[in-house]
């Protein structure tokens, strides 16, 4: 009898020790690395880019961003300018489905949010706005421009890694 219960003991703490690996290993919580960027062309409207990044081990698991435009008191006779802005940035972005991206429109500006947690990609810094005979806004779309900033959910950035390439494009990361 002595023989059993000198094997209980051991295989008890064993079982003990494994659970409680197991509870830390699934209460980890994922690295988040927030940056943001705001700029303010020479038509005076500003764009402000809020961007949360969830980081396991070296690769992206959660994109958010919430990315506001500002119009100054020149475009908000009418809504008309939000309006298109709001327009051309919902078909910019109809590709990653009404649940990915909710545009809105809040007295002087347009926000847009972002969610994203499959293999989608996100392309920052990439609204430009001109004047020709009225307003326009510029979508760049192209991921291998060297204009915008391109993030992918699963790509490789260790948390250092994606700080210094987000500061590196003019953005303040905390």
């Amino acid at each position: 009898m002595t023989y059993k219960r000198s094997k209980f003991f051991p295989i008890f703490i064993t079982i003990i020790i494994i659970v409680i690996v197991i509870y830390l290993f699934a209460n980890i919580e994922q690295t988040k690395v927030k940056c943001s960027k705001r700029t303010t062309d020479d038509l005076g409207i500003t764009v402000v880019e809020e961007l949360n990044t969830g980081l396991d081990g070296k690769k992206i698991t959660e994109l958010q961003l919430k990315r506001t435009i500002i119009l100054p008191d020149k475009y908000l006779v009418d809504d008309t300018y939000l309006d298109y802005i709001q327009y051309t940035i919902e078909k910019s972005y109809a590709y990653l489905g009404k649940n990915k991206v909710k545009v809105s429109k809040v007295n002087d500006r347009v926000i847009v949010y972002m969610d994203l947690t499959d293999n989608e990609t996100i392309i920052l810094d990439n609204i430009s706005f001109g004047i020709t005979d009225d307003l326009t806004i510029n979508i760049n779309s192209n991921t291998k421009s060297s204009d915008v900033v391109t993030l992918k959910v699963h790509d490789n950035y260790t948390q250092g890694e994606l700080i210094n390439h987000m500061k590196n494009n003019g953005y303040k990361c905390g």
